[in-house]
Protein backbone atom coordinates (compact mmCIF):
# COMPACT_ATOMS: atom_id res chain seq x y z
CA UNK A 1 0.00 0.00 0.00
CA UNK A 2 2.89 2.49 0.94
CA UNK A 3 4.84 1.96 -2.68
CA UNK A 4 1.18 3.36 -3.98
CA UNK A 5 1.29 6.17 -2.34
CA UNK A 6 4.92 7.24 -3.86
CA UNK A 7 4.01 5.96 -7.24
CA UNK A 8 2.59 9.43 -8.31
CA UNK A 9 5.89 10.70 -6.49
CA UNK A 10 8.23 8.37 -8.71
CA UNK A 11 6.14 9.62 -11.96
CA UNK A 12 6.47 12.59 -11.84
CA UNK A 13 10.50 12.79 -10.89
CA UNK A 14 10.57 10.71 -13.96
CA UNK A 15 9.08 13.09 -15.67
CA UNK A 16 10.73 16.06 -14.75
CA UNK A 17 14.18 14.34 -13.77
CA UNK A 18 16.44 12.69 -16.32
CA UNK A 19 16.19 9.08 -16.16
CA UNK A 20 20.27 8.40 -16.32
CA UNK A 21 23.23 10.80 -15.33
CA UNK A 22 24.19 12.95 -17.96
CA UNK A 23 27.31 14.02 -19.99
CA UNK A 24 27.72 17.96 -19.31
CA UNK A 25 30.52 19.86 -20.65
CA UNK A 26 31.46 23.10 -18.24
CA UNK A 27 33.80 26.54 -19.99
CA UNK A 28 34.84 28.80 -18.20
CA UNK A 29 37.36 31.11 -19.16
CA UNK A 30 37.14 34.74 -17.43
CA UNK A 31 39.79 36.37 -15.62
CA UNK A 32 40.73 36.47 -11.52
CA UNK A 33 38.55 39.56 -11.32
CA UNK A 34 35.25 38.02 -12.85
CA UNK A 35 35.89 35.48 -9.91
CA UNK A 36 35.34 32.40 -11.75
CA UNK A 37 34.94 30.07 -9.27
CA UNK A 38 31.08 31.04 -8.16
CA UNK A 39 30.08 29.02 -10.15
CA UNK A 40 31.72 26.08 -8.70
CA UNK A 41 28.35 25.13 -6.68
CA UNK A 42 26.52 24.89 -9.63
CA UNK A 43 28.87 22.03 -10.61
CA UNK A 44 28.93 20.09 -7.47
CA UNK A 45 25.50 19.94 -7.52
CA UNK A 46 25.18 18.40 -10.64
CA UNK A 47 27.75 15.84 -9.95
CA UNK A 48 25.66 15.19 -6.67
CA UNK A 49 22.92 14.20 -8.95
CA UNK A 50 24.10 11.78 -10.70
CA UNK A 51 25.75 13.93 -13.80
CA UNK A 52 29.16 13.79 -15.33
CA UNK A 53 30.90 16.66 -15.74
CA UNK A 54 34.29 17.63 -17.82
CA UNK A 55 34.86 21.20 -16.00
CA UNK A 56 37.69 23.14 -18.28
CA UNK A 57 38.27 26.17 -15.95
CA UNK A 58 40.02 29.28 -15.02
CA UNK A 59 39.50 29.64 -11.37
CA UNK A 60 42.20 29.50 -9.55
CA UNK A 61 41.70 26.53 -6.94
CA UNK A 62 38.08 24.64 -7.74
CA UNK A 63 40.21 21.50 -8.28
CA UNK A 64 38.92 19.23 -5.25
CA UNK A 65 41.28 17.70 -2.90
CA UNK A 66 40.23 14.62 -3.51
CA UNK A 67 39.63 12.36 -6.78
CA UNK A 68 35.50 12.97 -7.31
CA UNK A 69 34.01 10.31 -9.12
CA UNK A 70 32.23 12.03 -11.98
CA UNK A 71 33.94 15.20 -12.12
CA UNK A 72 36.75 15.27 -14.39
CA UNK A 73 38.47 18.90 -14.05
CA UNK A 74 41.23 20.38 -16.34
CA UNK A 75 43.03 23.78 -14.85
CA UNK A 76 44.08 26.95 -17.52
CA UNK A 77 45.99 29.66 -16.26
CA UNK A 78 44.07 33.48 -16.79
CA UNK A 79 46.79 36.17 -15.85
CA UNK A 80 45.15 38.79 -17.34
CA UNK A 81 44.44 42.10 -14.43
CA UNK A 82 42.38 44.44 -15.57
CA UNK A 83 43.55 46.66 -11.97
CA UNK A 84 47.31 46.81 -13.00
CA UNK A 85 46.99 47.42 -16.86
CA UNK A 86 44.39 50.12 -16.78
CA UNK A 87 43.86 51.68 -13.40
CA UNK A 88 47.19 51.35 -11.72
CA UNK A 89 50.00 53.80 -12.92
CA UNK A 90 52.78 51.86 -14.33
CA UNK A 91 55.41 54.94 -12.94
CA UNK A 92 54.33 54.92 -9.13
CA UNK A 93 51.82 52.09 -9.16
CA UNK A 94 48.96 54.48 -7.65
CA UNK A 95 45.27 54.29 -8.49
CA UNK A 96 44.59 56.19 -11.35
CA UNK A 97 40.66 57.64 -11.37
CA UNK A 98 39.32 56.93 -15.02
CA UNK A 99 36.22 58.53 -16.77
CA UNK A 100 33.33 55.76 -17.26
CA UNK A 101 33.61 56.05 -21.53
CA UNK A 102 36.98 55.13 -21.03
CA UNK A 103 35.84 52.40 -19.03
CA UNK A 104 33.19 50.82 -21.60
CA UNK A 105 36.27 50.51 -23.72
CA UNK A 106 38.43 49.10 -21.06
CA UNK A 107 35.30 46.49 -20.01
CA UNK A 108 35.24 45.46 -23.75
CA UNK A 109 39.18 45.20 -23.85
CA UNK A 110 39.09 42.50 -21.46
CA UNK A 111 37.50 40.08 -23.02
CA UNK A 112 40.38 40.28 -26.47
CA UNK A 113 43.11 40.44 -22.75
CA UNK A 114 41.51 37.55 -21.26
CA UNK A 115 40.89 35.49 -24.59
CA UNK A 116 44.78 36.16 -25.21
CA UNK A 117 46.02 35.11 -21.85
CA UNK A 118 44.13 31.76 -22.13
CA UNK A 119 44.17 30.21 -25.72
CA UNK A 120 48.37 31.80 -25.59
CA UNK A 121 49.05 30.21 -22.26
CA UNK A 122 52.00 27.42 -22.39
CA UNK A 123 49.29 25.45 -20.25
CA UNK A 124 46.99 25.32 -23.17
CA UNK A 125 49.43 24.59 -26.04
CA UNK A 126 50.34 21.34 -23.52
CA UNK A 127 46.92 20.18 -23.08
CA UNK A 128 45.35 21.02 -26.45
CA UNK A 129 45.85 17.17 -27.70
CA UNK A 130 44.31 15.91 -24.24
CA UNK A 131 41.64 18.51 -24.29
CA UNK A 132 40.81 17.78 -28.33
CA UNK A 133 40.27 14.16 -27.37
CA UNK A 134 37.70 14.87 -24.44
CA UNK A 135 35.74 17.18 -26.68
CA UNK A 136 34.84 15.12 -29.05
CA UNK A 137 32.63 13.25 -26.39
CA UNK A 138 29.41 13.51 -27.21
CA UNK A 139 27.48 15.99 -24.75
CA UNK A 140 24.32 16.08 -23.45
CA UNK A 141 24.75 19.67 -21.96
CA UNK A 142 27.27 22.37 -22.42
CA UNK A 143 27.66 25.43 -19.78
CA UNK A 144 29.74 28.41 -20.39
CA UNK A 145 30.52 31.51 -18.65
CA UNK A 146 29.33 34.49 -20.62
CA UNK A 147 29.97 37.30 -18.35
CA UNK A 148 31.26 39.58 -20.79
CA UNK A 149 29.17 38.31 -23.40
CA UNK A 150 31.11 35.62 -25.16
CA UNK A 151 33.24 32.39 -24.91
CA UNK A 152 37.16 31.90 -25.64
CA UNK A 153 36.61 28.13 -25.50
CA UNK A 154 33.35 27.19 -27.41
CA UNK A 155 36.22 27.40 -30.62
CA UNK A 156 37.70 23.82 -29.41
CA UNK A 157 34.17 22.23 -29.60
CA UNK A 158 32.89 21.57 -32.72
CA UNK A 159 29.03 20.05 -31.67
CA UNK A 160 28.03 22.84 -29.89
CA UNK A 161 25.12 23.87 -32.37
CA UNK A 162 23.55 20.86 -32.18
CA UNK A 163 23.08 20.57 -28.33
CA UNK A 164 21.94 23.01 -26.08
CA UNK A 165 23.84 25.95 -24.29
CA UNK A 166 23.28 26.84 -20.64
CA UNK A 167 24.83 30.36 -20.11
CA UNK A 168 26.05 31.98 -17.30
CA UNK A 169 26.67 35.64 -16.04
CA UNK A 170 28.35 36.73 -12.90
CA UNK A 171 27.18 40.29 -13.43
CA UNK A 172 23.95 42.63 -15.07
CA UNK A 173 21.64 41.53 -17.97
CA UNK A 174 23.35 43.41 -20.79
CA UNK A 175 22.67 43.79 -24.69
CA UNK A 176 25.51 41.38 -24.93
CA UNK A 177 23.35 38.94 -23.32
CA UNK A 178 20.12 39.50 -24.52
CA UNK A 179 21.61 38.80 -28.24
CA UNK A 180 23.03 35.71 -27.80
CA UNK A 181 19.34 34.21 -26.42
CA UNK A 182 18.01 36.31 -29.53
CA UNK A 183 15.93 37.91 -27.24
CA UNK A 184 14.32 41.07 -27.51
CA UNK A 185 16.21 44.02 -26.12
CA UNK A 186 14.30 44.95 -23.02
CA UNK A 187 16.71 47.54 -21.62
CA UNK A 188 15.17 50.98 -21.62
CA UNK A 189 18.33 53.47 -21.96
CA UNK A 190 15.70 56.09 -20.26
CA UNK A 191 15.27 53.94 -17.48
CA UNK A 192 18.08 51.36 -16.66
CA UNK A 193 21.36 52.90 -15.97
CA UNK A 194 24.53 51.41 -17.73
CA UNK A 195 25.60 48.32 -15.73
CA UNK A 196 29.57 50.17 -15.37
CA UNK A 197 28.24 53.84 -14.77
CA UNK A 198 27.63 55.55 -11.82
CA UNK A 199 24.40 57.01 -12.94
CA UNK A 200 21.53 57.27 -10.32
CA UNK A 201 17.91 55.28 -10.77
CA UNK A 202 16.41 58.73 -11.00
CA UNK A 203 17.71 60.25 -13.78
CA UNK A 204 17.64 63.99 -14.92
CA UNK A 205 17.98 64.77 -18.31
CA UNK A 206 22.42 65.16 -18.52
CA UNK A 207 22.04 61.47 -16.55
CA UNK A 208 19.56 60.10 -19.69
CA UNK A 209 22.24 61.88 -22.06
CA UNK A 210 24.98 60.11 -20.54
CA UNK A 211 23.61 56.62 -20.44
CA UNK A 212 22.46 56.83 -24.18
CA UNK A 213 25.75 57.56 -24.90
CA UNK A 214 27.36 54.72 -23.10
CA UNK A 215 24.43 52.52 -24.58
CA UNK A 216 24.87 53.64 -28.13
CA UNK A 217 28.66 53.35 -28.09
CA UNK A 218 28.56 49.33 -27.65
CA UNK A 219 27.97 48.47 -30.80
CA UNK A 220 30.29 50.64 -32.68
CA UNK A 221 32.87 49.74 -29.99
CA UNK A 222 31.93 45.92 -30.89
CA UNK A 223 31.80 46.61 -34.60
CA UNK A 224 34.48 48.73 -35.09
CA UNK A 225 37.42 47.37 -31.96
CA UNK A 226 36.63 44.28 -30.97
CA UNK A 227 35.43 42.05 -33.87
CA UNK A 228 38.61 42.86 -36.39
CA UNK A 229 41.36 42.01 -33.15
CA UNK A 230 38.54 38.44 -32.13
CA UNK A 231 39.10 37.19 -35.48
CA UNK A 232 42.37 36.66 -35.17
CA UNK A 233 41.82 34.47 -32.34
CA UNK A 234 38.85 32.89 -32.46
CA UNK A 235 36.00 32.03 -35.13
CA UNK A 236 33.41 35.04 -34.73
CA UNK A 237 30.78 32.52 -35.02
CA UNK A 238 31.88 30.75 -32.11
CA UNK A 239 33.14 32.83 -29.64
CA UNK A 240 29.52 34.32 -29.47
CA UNK A 241 27.38 31.27 -29.56
CA UNK A 242 23.93 30.86 -29.03
CA UNK A 243 22.26 30.02 -25.73
CA UNK A 244 18.82 28.63 -24.79
CA UNK A 245 19.27 29.93 -21.38
CA UNK A 246 21.35 32.38 -19.19
CA UNK A 247 21.40 32.49 -15.28
CA UNK A 248 21.90 35.41 -14.11
CA UNK A 249 23.87 36.46 -10.96
CA UNK A 250 21.40 39.40 -10.27
CA UNK A 251 18.53 40.19 -7.90
CA UNK A 252 16.78 43.01 -6.92
CA UNK A 253 17.59 43.63 -3.49
CA UNK A 254 20.75 45.14 -4.59
CA UNK A 255 20.56 45.38 -8.31
CA UNK A 256 17.69 47.67 -9.86
CA UNK A 257 14.08 46.08 -10.91
CA UNK A 258 13.74 45.53 -14.84
CA UNK A 259 12.27 43.77 -17.40
CA UNK A 260 13.83 40.09 -17.93
CA UNK A 261 13.76 38.30 -21.26
CA UNK A 262 11.89 34.79 -20.72
CA UNK A 263 15.60 32.97 -21.41
CA UNK A 264 16.99 35.40 -18.53
CA UNK A 265 17.35 33.20 -15.28
CA UNK A 266 17.92 35.64 -11.95
CA UNK A 267 20.32 33.34 -9.12
CA UNK A 268 21.35 35.67 -7.90
CA UNK A 269 23.78 34.52 -4.51
CA UNK A 270 24.58 31.29 -6.59
CA UNK A 271 27.83 30.57 -4.89
CA UNK A 272 26.80 31.14 -1.34
CA UNK A 273 26.81 28.22 0.80
CA UNK A 274 23.82 26.80 2.22
CA UNK A 275 25.38 26.03 5.79
CA UNK A 276 28.56 27.92 6.98
CA UNK A 277 31.06 25.88 8.74
CA UNK A 278 32.43 26.46 12.16
CA UNK A 279 35.85 29.17 12.37
CA UNK A 280 39.18 28.08 13.90
CA UNK A 281 39.42 27.78 17.72
CA UNK A 282 42.02 31.01 17.30
CA UNK A 283 39.70 33.41 15.51
CA UNK A 284 36.36 32.13 17.35
CA UNK A 285 39.05 33.32 20.54
CA UNK A 286 39.70 36.55 18.83
CA UNK A 287 36.30 37.72 18.27
CA UNK A 288 34.78 36.89 21.79
CA UNK A 289 36.96 39.73 23.13
CA UNK A 290 35.38 43.00 21.95
CA UNK A 291 32.38 43.67 22.64
CA UNK A 292 31.29 46.30 19.84
CA UNK A 293 31.70 43.39 17.73
CA UNK A 294 34.01 42.34 14.51
CA UNK A 295 34.78 44.44 11.36
CA UNK A 296 35.59 42.19 8.61
CA UNK A 297 38.00 44.00 5.86
CA UNK A 298 39.07 42.81 2.46
CA UNK A 299 40.41 46.04 0.10
CA UNK A 300 43.45 44.17 -1.82
CA UNK A 301 43.77 47.38 -3.43
CA UNK A 302 44.08 49.74 -0.46
CA UNK A 303 47.58 50.14 -0.59
CA UNK A 304 47.51 52.31 -3.96
CA UNK A 305 45.35 54.81 -2.70
CA UNK A 306 47.83 57.68 -3.12
CA UNK A 307 50.46 56.65 -0.68
CA UNK A 308 47.32 56.54 2.08
CA UNK A 309 45.09 53.78 2.09
CA UNK A 310 47.05 51.48 4.89
CA UNK A 311 47.27 54.85 6.87
CA UNK A 312 43.41 54.97 6.81
CA UNK A 313 42.69 51.35 8.01
CA UNK A 314 45.10 51.89 10.63
CA UNK A 315 44.34 55.12 12.05
CA UNK A 316 40.16 53.55 11.66
CA UNK A 317 41.69 50.52 14.03
CA UNK A 318 42.99 52.77 16.36
CA UNK A 319 40.24 54.84 16.97
CA UNK A 320 38.34 51.95 17.70
CA UNK A 321 39.63 49.69 20.09
CA UNK A 322 36.57 48.74 21.47
CA UNK A 323 36.05 46.80 17.60
CA UNK A 324 38.07 43.78 16.66
CA UNK A 325 39.14 44.09 13.04
CA UNK A 326 39.64 41.00 10.87
CA UNK A 327 41.89 41.97 7.88
CA UNK A 328 42.35 39.95 4.70
CA UNK A 329 45.76 40.48 3.35
CA UNK A 330 45.72 38.08 0.82
CA UNK A 331 47.09 40.32 -2.26
CA UNK A 332 48.64 43.09 -0.06
CA UNK A 333 52.38 43.03 -0.57
CA UNK A 334 53.00 44.85 2.71
CA UNK A 335 51.62 43.40 5.71
CA UNK A 336 50.36 46.31 8.46
CA UNK A 337 51.61 46.51 11.85
CA UNK A 338 50.10 44.15 14.55
CA UNK A 339 47.38 46.11 16.64
CA UNK A 340 46.08 44.65 19.69
CA UNK A 341 42.51 44.50 17.70
CA UNK A 342 43.65 43.38 14.55
CA UNK A 343 44.09 40.00 13.36
CA UNK A 344 45.17 39.53 9.85
CA UNK A 345 44.55 36.35 7.56
CA UNK A 346 44.57 34.65 4.22
CA UNK A 347 41.13 34.64 3.19
CA UNK A 348 39.68 32.49 0.84
CA UNK A 349 35.96 32.67 -0.63
CA UNK A 350 34.63 30.09 1.05
CA UNK A 351 36.09 31.33 5.00
CA UNK A 352 34.76 34.63 3.94
CA UNK A 353 31.26 33.36 4.24
CA UNK A 354 32.53 31.88 7.30
CA UNK A 355 33.48 35.44 8.92
CA UNK A 356 30.38 36.92 7.65
CA UNK A 357 27.79 34.63 9.17
CA UNK A 358 29.19 35.46 12.68
CA UNK A 359 26.33 37.06 14.45
CA UNK A 360 28.79 39.89 16.02
CA UNK A 361 30.00 41.01 12.74
CA UNK A 362 29.08 44.78 12.45
CA UNK A 363 30.75 45.98 9.41
CA UNK A 364 32.05 44.57 6.09
CA UNK A 365 34.81 47.07 4.01
CA UNK A 366 34.89 46.16 0.30
CA UNK A 367 35.71 47.63 -3.07
CA UNK A 368 32.02 46.79 -4.48
CA UNK A 369 31.81 43.56 -5.80
CA UNK A 370 28.76 41.27 -6.62
CA UNK A 371 29.65 38.62 -4.67
CA UNK A 372 30.99 40.63 -1.53
CA UNK A 373 27.85 42.67 -1.67
CA UNK A 374 25.50 39.48 -2.13
CA UNK A 375 27.15 37.89 0.87
CA UNK A 376 26.67 41.03 2.94
CA UNK A 377 23.14 41.43 2.54
CA UNK A 378 22.68 37.36 3.13
CA UNK A 379 24.06 38.02 6.04
CA UNK A 380 22.62 41.29 7.02
CA UNK A 381 26.19 43.21 7.35
CA UNK A 382 26.48 47.17 7.01
CA UNK A 383 28.85 47.89 4.07
CA UNK A 384 31.43 50.85 3.42
CA UNK A 385 32.72 50.37 -0.39
CA UNK A 386 35.35 51.74 -2.24
CA UNK A 387 34.78 51.37 -5.61
CA UNK A 388 37.50 51.12 -8.15
CA UNK A 389 36.89 49.70 -11.50
CA UNK A 390 33.68 49.14 -14.10
CA UNK A 391 31.09 47.95 -12.91
CA UNK A 392 31.89 48.16 -8.81
CA UNK A 393 30.96 51.87 -9.58
CA UNK A 394 27.33 50.88 -10.37
CA UNK A 395 27.04 48.28 -7.05
CA UNK A 396 28.32 50.73 -4.93
CA UNK A 397 25.26 53.64 -6.05
CA UNK A 398 22.67 50.77 -5.92
CA UNK A 399 23.89 49.65 -2.43
CA UNK A 400 24.00 53.47 -1.40
CA UNK A 401 20.44 54.01 -3.00
CA UNK A 402 19.28 51.29 -1.45
CA UNK A 403 20.82 52.65 2.32
CA UNK A 404 22.93 49.64 2.84
CA UNK A 405 26.11 51.27 3.50
CA UNK A 406 28.18 54.04 2.76
CA UNK A 407 30.43 54.80 -0.68
CA UNK A 408 33.85 56.34 -0.42
CA UNK A 409 34.70 58.31 -3.62
CA UNK A 410 38.52 57.65 -5.03
CA UNK A 411 38.85 60.94 -5.62
CA UNK A 412 37.70 62.24 -2.07
CA UNK A 413 39.53 59.45 -0.34
CA UNK A 414 42.11 60.49 2.58
CA UNK A 415 43.07 59.41 6.06
CA UNK A 416 40.08 59.94 8.03
CA UNK A 417 37.52 58.67 5.10
CA UNK A 418 37.40 55.18 6.63
CA UNK A 419 37.54 55.93 10.21
CA UNK A 420 34.14 58.51 9.06
CA UNK A 421 32.22 55.89 7.01
CA UNK A 422 33.03 53.09 9.46
CA UNK A 423 30.88 55.40 12.38
CA UNK A 424 28.15 55.84 9.98
CA UNK A 425 27.69 52.35 9.97
CA UNK A 426 28.00 51.60 13.72
CA UNK A 427 25.81 54.42 15.01
CA UNK A 428 23.14 54.95 12.64
CA UNK A 429 20.23 52.53 13.06
CA UNK A 430 18.87 53.49 9.76
CA UNK A 431 21.41 51.06 8.23
CA UNK A 432 20.29 48.29 10.20
CA UNK A 433 16.86 48.27 9.40
CA UNK A 434 17.40 48.66 5.89
CA UNK A 435 19.42 45.71 5.87
CA UNK A 436 16.88 43.26 7.51
CA UNK A 437 14.56 44.10 4.87
CA UNK A 438 17.04 43.58 2.14
CA UNK A 439 18.24 40.09 3.99
CA UNK A 440 14.51 39.26 4.17
CA UNK A 441 13.94 39.65 0.52
CA UNK A 442 17.01 37.95 -0.34
CA UNK A 443 16.70 34.79 1.55
CA UNK A 444 12.78 34.37 1.05
CA UNK A 445 12.43 32.72 -2.45
CA UNK A 446 10.39 29.81 -3.72
CA UNK A 447 13.30 28.16 -4.39
CA UNK A 448 17.21 28.71 -3.39
CA UNK A 449 19.40 30.26 -6.43
CA UNK A 450 21.41 26.46 -6.82
CA UNK A 451 18.38 24.87 -6.66
CA UNK A 452 16.83 26.95 -9.69
CA UNK A 453 19.77 26.80 -11.36
CA UNK A 454 20.04 22.84 -11.35
CA UNK A 455 16.62 22.32 -12.24
CA UNK A 456 16.82 24.62 -14.84
CA UNK A 457 20.31 22.78 -16.38
CA UNK A 458 18.13 19.24 -15.97
CA UNK A 459 15.25 20.63 -17.71
CA UNK A 460 18.09 21.52 -20.73
CA UNK A 461 18.93 18.16 -20.79
CA UNK A 462 15.91 16.35 -20.72
CA UNK A 463 13.92 18.66 -23.09
CA UNK A 464 16.37 20.81 -25.34
CA UNK A 465 13.42 22.29 -27.04
CA UNK A 466 11.18 23.35 -23.90
CA UNK A 467 12.96 26.46 -24.37
CA UNK A 468 12.71 26.86 -27.82
CA UNK A 469 9.91 29.63 -28.47
CA UNK A 470 11.64 31.68 -25.46
CA UNK A 471 13.86 33.53 -28.28
CA UNK A 472 12.53 36.16 -30.41
CA UNK A 473 14.85 35.85 -33.86
CA UNK A 474 12.34 38.43 -35.68
CA UNK A 475 12.86 41.18 -33.23
CA UNK A 476 16.82 40.96 -33.71
CA UNK A 477 16.35 41.48 -37.87
CA UNK A 478 14.27 44.59 -37.15
CA UNK A 479 16.37 47.68 -37.57
CA UNK A 480 16.54 50.34 -34.90
CA UNK A 481 14.00 52.29 -36.61
CA UNK A 482 11.43 49.42 -36.66
CA UNK A 483 12.19 48.26 -33.22
CA UNK A 484 11.66 51.33 -31.60
CA UNK A 485 8.44 52.20 -34.02
CA UNK A 486 9.98 55.30 -35.01
CA UNK A 487 8.87 54.38 -38.54
CA UNK A 488 5.23 54.16 -36.94
CA UNK A 489 5.38 57.61 -35.20
CA UNK A 490 6.59 59.14 -38.13
CA UNK A 491 2.85 59.43 -39.77
CA UNK A 492 1.60 61.12 -36.87
CA UNK A 493 4.75 63.65 -36.37
CA UNK A 494 4.42 64.28 -40.38
CA UNK A 495 0.50 65.17 -39.86
CA UNK A 496 1.12 66.99 -36.47
CA UNK A 497 3.84 69.44 -38.50
CA UNK A 498 1.76 69.90 -41.40
CA UNK A 499 -1.30 71.21 -39.00
CA UNK A 500 0.93 72.91 -37.22
CA UNK A 501 2.54 74.93 -40.53
CA UNK A 502 -0.93 75.41 -41.75
CA UNK A 503 -2.15 77.26 -38.57
CA UNK A 504 1.01 79.10 -38.72
CA UNK A 505 0.62 80.38 -42.16
CA UNK A 506 -3.09 81.21 -41.06
CA UNK A 507 -2.36 83.16 -38.32
CA UNK A 508 0.71 85.01 -40.15
CA UNK A 509 -1.66 85.93 -42.98
CA UNK A 510 -4.73 87.22 -40.28
CA UNK A 511 -2.25 89.07 -38.58
CA UNK A 512 -1.02 90.85 -41.49
CA UNK A 513 -3.52 91.18 -43.19
CA UNK A 514 -5.31 92.88 -40.54
CA UNK A 515 -2.48 95.48 -40.04
CA UNK A 516 -2.47 95.74 -43.50
CA UNK A 517 -6.21 96.99 -44.08
CA UNK A 518 -6.19 99.37 -40.68
CA UNK A 519 -3.23 101.31 -42.46
CA UNK A 520 -4.80 101.60 -46.06
CA UNK A 521 -7.85 102.94 -43.92
CA UNK A 522 -6.11 105.30 -41.93
CA UNK A 523 -3.86 106.60 -44.87
CA UNK A 524 -7.50 107.08 -47.25
CA UNK A 525 -8.90 108.74 -43.59
CA UNK A 526 -5.71 111.63 -43.29
CA UNK A 527 -5.98 112.17 -47.39
CA UNK A 528 -9.77 113.14 -46.88
CA UNK A 529 -9.53 115.39 -43.67
CA UNK A 530 -5.77 116.98 -44.23
CA UNK A 531 -5.70 117.69 -47.54
CA UNK A 532 -3.22 120.52 -47.30
CA UNK A 533 -0.94 119.20 -44.75
CA UNK A 534 -0.78 116.17 -46.99
CA UNK A 535 0.44 119.01 -49.96
CA UNK A 536 2.77 120.67 -47.48
CA UNK A 537 4.08 116.85 -47.09
CA UNK A 538 4.70 116.36 -50.69
CA UNK A 539 6.66 119.60 -50.86
CA UNK A 540 8.64 118.88 -47.70
CA UNK A 541 9.77 115.62 -49.21
CA UNK A 542 11.37 117.39 -52.69
CA UNK A 543 13.12 119.89 -50.81
CA UNK A 544 14.49 116.90 -48.16
CA UNK A 545 14.87 114.47 -51.14
CA UNK A 546 17.95 114.32 -53.08
CA UNK A 547 19.40 112.59 -56.56
CA UNK A 548 20.38 109.83 -56.51
CA UNK A 549 22.74 110.30 -59.81
CA UNK A 550 25.75 112.93 -57.95
CA UNK A 551 27.17 113.81 -61.04
CA UNK A 552 24.12 114.96 -62.89
CA UNK A 553 23.58 116.70 -59.57
CA UNK A 554 26.64 118.77 -59.68
CA UNK A 555 26.43 119.46 -63.75
CA UNK A 556 23.22 120.77 -62.99
CA UNK A 557 23.94 123.61 -60.40
CA UNK A 558 27.62 124.31 -62.85
CA UNK A 559 24.42 124.87 -65.85
CA UNK A 560 22.47 127.10 -63.06
CA UNK A 561 25.13 129.41 -62.38
CA UNK A 562 26.50 129.53 -65.92
CA UNK A 563 22.31 130.62 -67.07
CA UNK A 564 23.09 133.43 -64.22
CA UNK A 565 26.24 134.99 -65.68
CA UNK A 566 24.76 134.81 -69.07
CA UNK A 567 21.52 136.73 -67.74
CA UNK A 568 23.76 139.15 -65.94
CA UNK A 569 25.72 140.57 -68.90
CA UNK A 570 22.52 140.41 -70.92
CA UNK A 571 20.87 142.60 -68.72
CA UNK A 572 24.53 144.74 -68.05
CA UNK A 573 24.42 145.44 -72.01
CA UNK A 574 20.99 146.32 -72.27
CA UNK A 575 21.36 149.13 -69.40
CA UNK A 576 24.39 150.42 -71.18
CA UNK A 577 22.23 150.81 -74.45
CA UNK A 578 19.62 152.51 -72.78
CA UNK A 579 22.20 155.17 -71.24
CA UNK A 580 23.45 155.58 -74.31
CA UNK A 581 20.22 156.58 -76.01
CA UNK A 582 19.13 158.63 -72.52
CA UNK A 583 22.79 160.43 -73.72
CA UNK A 584 21.69 161.23 -76.82
CA UNK A 585 18.21 161.98 -76.49
CA UNK A 586 19.54 164.77 -74.24
CA UNK A 587 22.19 166.07 -76.39
CA UNK A 588 19.39 166.53 -79.07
Amino acid sequence: MKALFLLPVLLLLGIFCPSKGANILCLVSTAKHNNPGWSRPLFDALVANGHTLLVISTAPNPEPKKKVDGLLYYHLPNDYDVMQKHFLREDTGEYQRMVTLKQLLVWYEVLLGSCKSVLRSATMNSKMPELTAQLAVDFDLIITDVTHGMECLMDAVPIWRSKPVLGLSAGKLTPDLISLIQAENTINAARTPHYISQVPKKMGFWNRLHNHILYFAEPLIRFVIIRPVLNSLVTTENAYPTLQLVLLNTHPTLDYVQNLPPGVIEVGGLHIKSEVNSLPPYIQKFTQKFIDGIVYINLPYIEYMNGQGIQAVIKMILDNPNCGFIWNVEQLEQLPPAKPNLLTLHVDQSLQQDILALPFVKGFLNHGDSFSLQEAVHNGVPVVVLPLKLEEFNNAQRAMERNLGVVIQAKEFNQNSLTAALKRILDDEHFTSALYQAQLKFRTRPKSPLELAVWHAEQLIAEPRFFKDFAQTEAIAQSFFVSHSLDVLMVPILILLAGVVSVGRLIIVLVTGGSKARRDSNEELETESEVPKKRKKVKKTLKISEPLNITLKDETIELIEDLNEELLDGEKQLLSVEEKSLEEKKEK
